[in-house]
């Protein structure tokens, strides 16, 4: 259980890191949903079974995790950019809990140690939704992100790269044929070519080692884990945006350790 353990960890760190990068590089939300849909699929292809992907894109599941991944792109994004961050964190990491409440499991009491911990970290932010859409769509985010767990899970190969280009195949085929005109007169600038390459060195494998995790680890344990993102997230700020280090955000970080370790 070890490597399933260290898989989680090492993609979560990744994904917490791979938002920086995305919300400082400057392009339009659609364009980065492209780039992040077409990288994903493109580079996962020469990875594939090829059998078993003609067998399961057009089953229920398969059909479910490519639109429901296209619409975790769309609400994630949108929420992240109407809310402030420290917001979005908070609501967007009830996740963990919706997968557990899903999955029929009882709730640990540790967990609510976690999220208290969340909390900590992200309530120097001036905690008020005043942006009911952007409210919508990081709860959105969050719901979506649990019922990818579920798709994973029910989507049985031993080979990620198969999850990887069934959530993703959809989105680059419709995005690259509805925006053509739009991509074609694209001109490839640093920040398009920086974009595509975060996608696929961070994000490609950040989700990699995540399905791999959601395939082999306990339903509860994986729940836990997903709060170490955050933890990355506050670690990332202070050392990349230059962001303070307080009492409270080193207690709230604690509580999310002790709580993973606890469940280890």
């Amino acid at each position: 259980m070890l490597y399933e353990i260290i898989s989680k960890l090492a993609s979560e760190s990744l994904l917490s890191l791979y938002p920086i990068f995305v919300k400082n590089i400057g392009l339009p939300l659609l364009l980065q949903t492209w780039s992040r849909c077409f990288s994903y699929a493109f580079i996962s292809a020469f990875f594939i079974d090829y059998s078993f992907i003609l067998k399961t894109l057009a089953t229920s599941s398969g059909i479910l995790l490519s639109l429901i991944t296209m619409i975790h792109i769309y609400t994630s994004y949108r929420g992240f950019s109407l809310l402030e961050s420290g917001v979005a964190y908070s609501i967007f990491y009830i996740y963990p809990i919706m997968i557990l409440l899903m999955a029929q499991k009882p709730i640990h009491p540790i967990l609510f140690l976690a999220f208290v911990g969340v909390f900590l970290l992200v309530s120097n932010d001036t905690f008020s939704i005043d942006n009911m859409e952007g409210f919508l769509m990081i709860l959105a985010a969050a719901f979506t992100e649990a019922l990818i767990y579920f798709l994973v899970r029910d989507i049985k190969t031993a080979n990620n790269w198969n999850h990887l280009f069934i959530s993703y195949f959809l989105g680059a085929i419709v995005l690259s044929a509805y925006f053509f005109r739009e991509i074609v007169n694209i001109k490839i600038d640093g920040r398009l070519t920086a974009s595509l390459g975060i996608n696929t060195v961070i994000g490609l494998f950040g989700y990699l080692l995540r399905f791999f995790a959601i395939s082999r680890l306990d339903t509860v344990l994986y729940a836990a884990l997903s709060y170490f993102g955050i933890v990355m997230a506050f670690v990332y700020g202070v050392f990349l945006n230059g962001e303070t280090v307080d009492l409270k955000k080193v207690i709230g970080a604690i509580f999310i350790v002790v709580s993973n370790y606890y469940l280890l």
